[in-house]
């Protein structure tokens, strides 16, 4: 068992460090052929004369009170770091040994650096910083002071409108290596936006803080770059603290006294700008175009810009509005009626109101907010501004203005820091533009079961685990492709040209980086990524075109067992379309009485082959598509909400059953299986012992069955319903038990009757010995436990010959019965028996 897990594990003596085992983990990560019988610190360390100065074997033999130690280690023969966990234990001949355990976290620690320590700049990121100031506010008391130091840098939008990005990053690194070279001891500073930087200054007075702070803004003056702004390269505010003040507080100290100098800076610079001598001849005649203004203001903002004539009425919107929402054309003699039907019905009202207003001469101001739906069906949030402007007679004339996309205003994810949808929108636009399209790979991931990240821990945790796969994302990118963040725990992948081999090569590299389980603020979580992944011009030669085959792509790698990459395909289409219609007769089969659902029933023998009991199974039929396996409908009942209802009906049926059949078998139980989604539906347990007493219906006959899986992620918020319903007779099962990732610690907590093993154990147990120790194992500690084990999928005398001494409880299996519908199953079992 401890060769097949990948954690490194070795035993040695602990009086003469001689290596008694090495698992193959270790083995292969210190390329150790037979380390047994050597001295650890000579095969696993370079250069030791001796046992090595932090090797834990001397405290935790010397040390009574302290049974176990955790530490970390960067070793040198690896390169890699390791979290170690050692411990004593008795060894096979009855001696104390020394047992070690590590697990190798360098991509951890390397994923928790990256996610604390701003890219561009070197500083700690917000997050960290405000942590660490925190920390510090938490501890101050005693006279000690404490410095906060909020730095803005003036004029970096000036310098990225003017010289460009690029330039606007180079200041912002030489500010912040400026002040990084200030910093001493246990000194640190963050940044706290785009332009905004905090320095904290433990023990330091306010006047120190302040004439070093003046002494950077001199070293910036001299050798100053050209693009670099005149003047301060910042602005600055420092407040000293010595009793306990809550972080927010003391940032906005920080953040007000810095203001108060900024607005000094631009009053002086606009006093200097009235200083300066106008000039005093005659005004040159201003004349322009109007149709050439109208272009200028079009092409110079994101913003739609729309005119109206109010002589005549006719509207003129902007050529990407048109395309946006699908309008007949640019100009638009009936526009309040075209637009108006755009408009959501919840918003309509207060759009009407505010046009009327105009319409009418109330007011020449104009803005409202109000939903529009663009061609793509969504719904967008928009802001409309405008104003009238009226003749010499006083009458309107012109009115004109700008429609704000609110959602598009910010282009980049304030959670990631990546591109958002509406600018992945526009990349694709513009490769595919134009009358030799460029070709494209669109990849669409998505995390896999993120919700039970939130679920595990909560939403604040999930946002983390979005902002590191977010960074990891991007440093996995090869130079010709961008990531962006999408909705919820989407990302979009765009990589420039359309290679089956460049993209194969970029997952594969994902799902390589994403194998482990990792650990962030001391919280372990593991996910994986799904990819559907479409090429342009052969899939699609617009946005909207390979964002819906992605998606379908994505849909069917998820279906298909997740953590892998699909490329889109016309028979995913007819899948998807399978699955639409399914769910539709669904739904149609329940809203007429449960019509083509059956119950079948699997007996269940103990181990002479007496019948004991039974699984039900749902069954369901359509004309159009004949039988239909459980594995495709069930997913789409839990997809859709149907499982609540057809859940019910299932739970009544088989208590009817129940009933009828304890005349023929007394002691006959019969197991029920419970979706997640009915665990989650609070009035399901009610619904339930509600049932069992009207019934009439022994609950001792009753066994509910829910996966390992759910029960071990979920423990803690459905083991007081499953004690209640023990309480009441009925009997709690554990299905598909081994599979999960926690399978022998869930018996430790878990109330449960039956553990059900499942049957992939089986496949192999005469030629794997693991299949055969864990079979054992498992059986004598729910026997110690007083759990019952029902061993699930024998279908073969050889098989059932292999767990034949096992003391099993139960068994399972084609060998000894299939399926059966009710009546069938009551003749072939239960009257012969």
């Amino acid at each position: 068992m401890m060769d097949s897990t990948n954690a490194c594990i070795y035993v040695t003596d602990p009086q003469t460090d001689e290596i008694l085992f090495m698992n193959q983990a270790m083995k292969q990560a210190f390329s150790l052929e037979d380390p047994e019988g050597k001295l650890c610190w000579q095969v696993l360390q370079y250069g030791q004369q001796g046992r090595c100065a932090f090797c834990p074997v001397q405290m935790l033999t010397e040390d009574g009170s302290a049974p176990s130690c955790v530490w970390e280690e960067q070793n040198p023969v690896t390169g890699r770091t390791y979290e170690n966990y050692d411990s004593l234990m008795r060894w096979t001949d009855g001696r104390l040994v020394h047992f070690h355990h590590s697990t190798d976290v360098t991509e951890t620690r390397r994923l928790y650096q990256a996610a604390m320590i701003d890219e561009l700049t070197g500083a700690l990121s917000r997050r960290a910083g405000k942590q660490s100031l925190s920390l510090l506010l938490e501890k101050i008391g005693g006279g000690e002071p404490l410095c906060v130091c909020m730095l803005d840098v003036n004029g970096l939008k000036a310098v990225n409108d003017l010289h460009g990005h690029a330039a606007g990053d180079s200041l912002l690194k030489r500010v912040a290596s400026t002040v990084r070279r200030m910093l001493h001891g246990e000194e640190f500073f963050m940044r706290l936006s785009g332009d905004e930087f905090v320095a904290v200054l433990p023990g330091v007075r306010q006047n120190e803080a302040t004439a070093r702070i003046q002494a950077m803004l001199e070293e910036l003056s001299r050798d100053r770059p050209a693009f670099f702004p005149e003047g301060d390269a910042f602005c600055y505010g420092v407040i000293e603290v010595r009793d306990r003040i809550a972080m927010q507080d003391a940032l906005a100290r920080a953040d007000e006294r810095m203001y108060q100098q900024k607005r000094r800076v631009h009053i002086r610079r606009a006093e200097a700008l009235l200083d300066q001598p106008q000039s005093r001849g005659p005004s040159a005649p201003f004349s322009y175009d109007a149709n050439l203004l109208y272009d200028a203001l079009v092409a110079s903002t994101d913003d739609y810009v729309y005119v109206c004539d109010m002589k005549t009425g006719v509207f003129r919107y902007t050529s990407a509005m048109v395309a946006e929402f699908g309008l007949p054309g640019e100009v638009i003699p009936n526009a309040a009626a075209v637009w108006g039907a755009k408009v959501h019905p919840h918003d309509k009202r207060v759009f009407l109101e505010s046009n009327q207003e105009i319409i009418d001469g109330r007011t020449d101001v104009h803005c409202v907010e109000y939903r529009a739906q663009n061609v793509r069906g969504e719904w967008l949030w928009l802001r409309c501004r405008g104003h009238l402007q009226r003749d010499e007679s006083g009458d309107p004339a012109l009115f004109a203005g700008f429609i704000t996309n609110l959602g598009k205003k910010n282009k980049l994810d304030p959670l990631t820091g990546l591109f958002n949808k509406f600018e992945l929108e526009n990349d694709v636009t513009q490769l595919l533009d134009g009358s030799t399209p460029k070709p494209l790979t669109f990849m669409l991931l998505g995390i896999d079961d993120f919700k039970h990240i939130n679920s595990l821990y909560d939403r604040v945790f999930g946002d983390e685990v979005i902002r590191i796969v977010a960074h990891r994302l991007r440093s996995l990118l090869p130079p010709n492709s961008t990531v962006y963040r999408l909705d919820g725990d989407e990302f979009a992948i765009l990589m420039r040209g359309s290679s089956r081999t460049a993209a194969d090569q970029l997952f594969r590299l994902i799902r390589e980086s994403f194998s482990e389980q990792q650990v962030f603020d001391e919280k372990k979580f593991y996910c994986t990524l799904s990819g559907g992944c479409v090429f342009a011009p052969d899939n699609g030669s617009s946005y909207v075109e390979l964002a819906r085959c992605a998606s379908y792509a994505l849909e069917y790698a998820k279906r298909r067992g997740k953590n892998r990459l699909e490329r889109y395909t016309h028979e995913i289409v007819a899948g998807r379309r399978r699955t639409l219609e399914l769910t539709e007769l669904l739904r149609e089969s329940v809203e007429h009485g449960f019509e083509n659902f059956e119950l079948y029933y699997q007996p269940v023998f103990n181990m002479s082959r007496q019948v004991i009991g039974a699984e039900a199974l749902a069954r369901w039929s359509c004309a159009k598509y004949g039988p239909v396996s459980p594995a495709e409908f069930i997913p789409l009942l839990e997809q859709s909400g149907l499982i609540l209802p057809v859940g019910r009906w299932i739970f009544r049926e088989v208590l009817s059953t129940c009933v009828s059949w304890e005349r023929d078998m007394s002691d006959l139980a019969i197991s029920i299986n419970l979706s997640y989604l009915q665990l989650q539906d609070e009035s399901f347990f009610p619904f339930m012992l509600d049932t069992v007493k009207e019934s009439g219906a022994d609950p001792r006959h009753i066994v509910l069955e829910l996966t390992e899986s759910y029960l071990a992620a979920n423990m803690d918020r459905v083991a007081q319903l499953l004690t209640d319903t023990r309480r009441s007779g009925i009997r709690v099962a554990m299905d598909d038990f081994g599979t999960g990732y926690s399978s022998l610690g869930v018996l430790k907590t878990a109330p449960i009757d039956i553990a059900k093993i499942d049957r992939t154990f089986v496949k192999g147990i005469q030629s794997s010995t693991f299949d055969s120790a864990f079979l054992r194992l498992v059986v004598e500690l729910c026997g110690v436990l007083g759990i019952d084990t029902c061993l699930e999928g024998v279908e073969t005398e050889d098989e059932f010959d292999a767990v034949r001494s096992m003391s099993l409880s139960y068994i399972q299996g084609f060998l000894l019965g299939r399926p059966l519908p009710a009546e069938e199953f009551r003749r072939s079992f239960l009257l012969q028996s």
